[in-house]
């Protein structure tokens, strides 16, 4: 198991558009949501917004499985129509790609 960050810019102006895709993905979506977590090997998700120097950022964990970074590579060329509708939604309010954060050190 490891632990995964992700570090998004928010496009200007696309927070409310993104709480509501949160919103969307946690209510009425939420089974979607949950199959997609499984299929890309990712055990949790928890997500933090936070504004810095007049930009919305959001900060994503998730609790992975060893293999979760390998699954995410084929995420681009996924057909399954969920996938397709979640990454036209990041692509709208990301203003850059996620890519994992490097862990510096750990403290337990």
């Amino acid at each position: 198991m490891k632990t995964l960050l992700f570090t998004v810019p928010l496009n200007p102006g696309m927070l409310s558009e993104y709480e509501a895709f949160a919103a969307e993905i946690t209510g009425p979506r939420k089974k979607e949501y949950s199959e997609l977590l499984k299929r890309y090997g990712l055990k949790t998700a928890k997500v933090w917004h936070q504004k810095l120097a007049d930009k919305e950022y959001v900060f994503i964990l998730h609790e992975a499985e060893d293999d979760a970074l390998e699954r995410l590579k084929t995420w681009s060329s996924s057909t399954h129509p969920f996938d397709l509708w979640f990454d036209e939604q990041l692509n709208k309010c990301y203003e850059s790609a996620p890519e994992p954060a490097h862990l510096l050190f750990g403290y337990q």
